[in-house]
């Protein structure tokens, strides 16, 4: 009896020990080498987008109420008669953008998907790197500008009494002038102010003001009253100008222009839907030469395979151009990402030893460190 209790002990004090023994192993091994990563992480590819940026001019035009008389009393032939609206681009620019591919969705394997830097879209920035990346921006346009207009478009008709033999003090008079008769009126004030202007400036007055600032602001007034009264008879003008972003993403297996935007002379931007406009259309021509020597090259070699899933872009370069029928309105020269080829990393490069990162727009790797 006493002879197999002591076995029963013996055994127990093994067992523990190698229960201990096994821990404190594991622990070290857990320490030492991490265990291996399990399954993937999907990921995308970038392709590059073309950033589109209008500037317009809004110039909207009101006939002079006393534009009949303006050849008779100022000499001045063909008036305009009628009310109308214009609209002229100023200033057109392009920028490239990053967009995910959703013709370039992969997975990483093993170790290699826990290193991977991902943007916010999914679209892969980096290997084994700290990089972030940047916010994604949204731009909006808004196609129902208001022009801001005056109230009153006339509210100076004349500095003179719309009646004749106007009492001071009893404000009344016998008959109201005619429209000719206040035109003339008008006219007449145009060329005294003419005049005094023109004294002005050959300094025929007997006293000037002591400073040239003061100087200025009596020809700026005088300016703006002979301006404010020709306008009665040559119409007048008023002007905005307006901003929109678009935002086209090519496919590289079509060779046709894409329709940017819309655009009218009398109504201005239109959305890409609406046909009262004239397209404008976005064309690219890209290098060919360098797509077929990238194609070439990027052939994998001996030691370099896609087992680790991980895949970057060698964009293409394309010279896009903005065009109103046969007119070159804008044209640049961008690197877009499908336009190029996609290469598998090599595994060498991906073991941790390396930290890489990704051109968000372009795909192409941008820098390589250690």
């Amino acid at each position: 009896m006493m002879k197999q209790f002591t076995i029963l002990i013996l055994t127990a004090l093994l067992l523990a020990g190698g229960v201990s023994v096994s821990a404190k192993d594991d622990k070290k091994k857990g320490a030492a080498e991490p265990g291996v990563f399990q399954g993937g992480v999907v990921y995308m590819l970038p392709r590059t987008g073309i950033r589109i940026q209008a500037e317009v001019l809004q110039e909207k035009f009101f006939h002079g109420p006393y534009y009949e008389f303006a050849a008779k009393y100022l000499g001045v032939k063909n008036s305009a008669s009628s009310d109308g609206e214009s609209w002229k681009i100023t200033d057109l620019t392009m920028e490239s953008f990053g967009a995910p591919d959703p013709a370039e969705v992969h997975k990483a394997n093993g170790a290699a998907a826990s290193m991977l830097s991902l943007s916010e879209e999914g679209v892969l920035i980096g290997i084994n790197s700290s990089v972030k990346g940047d916010p994604t921006k949204i731009y909006t346009s808004d196609f129902t500008p208001a022009l801001e207009l005056p109230h009153e478009i006339w509210s100076e008709m004349s500095m003179h009494s719309f009646l004749e033999g106007k009492d001071s003090l009893k404000h009344s008079g016998d008959k109201v002038k005619s429209f000719e008769e206040k035109a003339a009126e008008a006219a007449q004030d145009i060329l005294k102010l003419r005049k005094r202007k023109a004294l002005l400036l050959a300094s025929k007055y007997d006293k000037l003001p002591p400073d040239g600032q003061a100087y200025q602001v009596m020809v700026t007034e005088l300016n703006k009253i002979i301006g404010d009264y020709e306008s009665l008879f040559f119409g007048k003008t008023f002007k905005a100008k307006h901003h929109y972003t678009f935002e086209v993403v090519p496919d590289a297996k079509s060779n046709k222009p894409l329709v940017a935007f819309r655009f009218s002379p009398s109504s201005g931007v239109l959305p890409e839907s609406n046909v009262s406009g004239k397209p404008i259309l976005l064309e690219l021509e890209p290098n060919s030469d360098l797509a077929h020597n990238s194609e070439q090259k990027a052939t994998p070699s001996a030691g370099e395979t896609a087992s680790n899933g991980l895949f970057y872009r060698t964009p293409g370069t394309v010279v896009a151009r903005l065009l109103n029928g046969g007119e070159v309105l804008a044209q640049i020269r961008l690197p877009m990402a499908q336009y190029g080829v996609v290469t598998p990393f090599p595994d060498g490069l991906i073991n941790g030893e390396y930290s890489i990162e990704i051109h968000p727009v372009t795909g192409e790797i941008k820098r390589i460190g250690n």
